[in-house]
């Protein structure tokens, strides 16, 4: 027989099938078929549920939380209370409703993700918020990240650059500092760390009170004045001027990085 003779009977068959199924679907007893079919396929699903949500080797007995890096931060219950852990099955386990819940109470982390690993075990990855810098607010200092995202300040971190002159008017934790200020200063730290001025050299201090110039303090005794502008040009520049001042073991009190042709002026 031709091959199209064949498909032409295939194709007759199948409508045959599907006209004759549709046929008993609208006679009473079709109908009651189809409806004891789709119960028993409902009743299966619900039992292959119940059973997967029961079944003691899917029960969370373990959360790792690690960092960006990888790096184990705690065993899950710092960042996520799970109560009653024990009665927790993997399989129906709301990792959205876990997410919203770890945002609400952890806004200083930058991102989170989890992903279950069978049969029992929770892995969160967090990206936790780095200080770069500390702002003055209305009393007290305040640390801020790369994003201007304010957090608590701590001790340990007292020896950041400290930005002056950005003056928000209410400053809140755990929300981003609206400043184009804060984000120049900023975006020179960033700068001064691609070519490692900073941190081969303590910044005590970013000075943006000025309309026009950003200062920097170096060692709480070197002052550098920049452009508000053309950073990574302005940046490379003075990181030649610093190598030459310790090659001929110079000590600059002023260096000023606003023309050209850089201005240094030794401590007498």
């Amino acid at each position: 027989m031709p091959d199209y003779k064949r498909l032409i009977k295939r194709r007759r068959a199948r409508r045959d099938f599907f006209r004759g199924f549709e046929e008993r679907r609208k006679s009473p007893k079709g109908f009651l078929f189809t409806l004891l079919f789709a119960g028993l396929l409902a009743a299966v699903s619900f039992g292959l549920r119940s059973v997967l949500r029961e079944s003691p080797y899917l029960k969370i007995n373990e959360i790792l939380v690690v960092d960006q890096n990888g790096k184990t931060l705690s065993d899950g219950q710092e960042f996520f209370r799970l109560e009653a852990r024990d009665e927790l099955s993997l399989f129906s386990f709301d990792m959205q409703g876990a997410l919203r819940d770890i945002r609400n109470s952890y806004p200083q982390l930058a991102d989170i993700s989890i992903r279950k690993q069978f049969p029992n075990r929770l892995l969160i990855a967090v990206e936790v918020r780095e200080p770069v810098a500390a702002v003055r607010g209305q009393k007290d200092f305040y640390l801020v990240d790369e994003q201007g995202f304010v957090l608590p300040f701590k001790s340990i971190h007292r020896d950041l650059p400290k930005i002056i002159g950005v003056y928000p008017q209410k400053l809140e934790l755990y929300t981003e500092i609206d400043s184009f200020k804060l984000e120049r200063a900023l975006k020179l730290l960033k700068e001064l760390k691609e070519v490692q001025i900073y941190p081969e050299y303590n910044i005590s201090q970013i000075d943006v009170r000025g309309y026009a110039d950003i200062i920097l303090r170096l060692e709480d005794k070197i002052e550098i004045k920049m452009p508000q502008a053309d950073f990574s040009k302005k940046v490379a520049l003075l990181s030649g001027v610093l190598a030459e001042l310790k090659t001929t073991e110079t000590v600059a009190k002023y260096i000023d990085m606003r023309f050209a042709d850089p201005i240094v002026k030794p401590l007498r």
